[in-house]
């Protein structure tokens, strides 16, 4: 009774905190804040949660599926390296949470100019299973059209505890040069799945019957420490 009542409590400050957040949106370019027409904007979806950026490792993704995320950033060409997470109804009293290996999104833009980064959303359970074992997507210019897959980042998901208790911080990203390249047309337009009616106290017991013996007993000593 004890765990629980500490998790709840964790789940309503967490709820809390995401209120305050509804417009999620990160400047990671030094100086002043510029108007969007000199920056790049990408917006991500809640269910991707951005590792690292050319490299520079975000010490804390947008986790417990946050609302959608805008990055702006300075012209040029950007490796984003996140991974796919998705929290799926099983039932009304249950649900499952599903997690891919990281990706690559890459984007290079202009000033001005809007990126989206996009998967084909799944319809079924059956279709989120799959999809987070082999997940692919793209990146996505807003104006043109123009689309990118995405490619293996070779960086290793982080556990579920890190996922929960990560703590944040933001620092500017420098853009690396590169010619232009054409994009796929390939992928159709996805629709999101939603997860803004789900509670996070159910998040919580999501990811603790998906958490193995090992990340449940360090995130109970997380707990005991709070």
């Amino acid at each position: 009774m004890k765990v629980l009542a500490r998790l709840i409590i964790i789940a309503s400050t967490v709820w809390l905190l995401a209120a305050c957040q509804s417009s999620a949106v990160v400047h990671l370019y030094d100086g002043p804040q510029l108007q969007d027409s000199a920056v790049v904007t990408v917006q991500v979806p809640e269910q991707l949660e951005v590792l690292a950026i050319n490299g520079r490792v975000m010490e804390r993704g947008y986790s417990l599926f946050s609302p959608i995320l805008e990055l702006k950033l300075a012209p040029g060409e950007y490796r984003i390296e996140a991974y796919y997470k998705e929290l799926w109804e099983t039932s009304a009293d249950s649900h499952d949470v599903y997690r891919s290996e990281p990706v690559t999104f890459v984007v290079n833009g202009q000033a001005g100019e809007r990126y989206q980064l996009s998967y084909r959303a799944p319809a079924n359970a059956d279709e989120v299973k799959r999809l987070a074992a082999n997940f692919s997507g793209w990146s996505e210019n807003l104006s043109t059209g123009e689309r990118r897959a995405t490619t293996e980042s070779g960086l290793s998901r982080p556990s579920v505890l890190s996922s929960l208790t990560g703590s944040s911080s933001v620092t500017a990203i420098a853009a690396t040069p590169s010619a232009d390249t054409a994009l796929s047309t390939a992928a159709p337009t996805p629709s999101v799945v939603s997860s803004s009616d789900t509670s996070y106290l159910d998040i919580l017991k999501a990811y603790w019957s998906q958490a193995n013996g090992e990340e449940r007993r360090e995130f109970l000593r997380w707990i005991a420490e709070q």
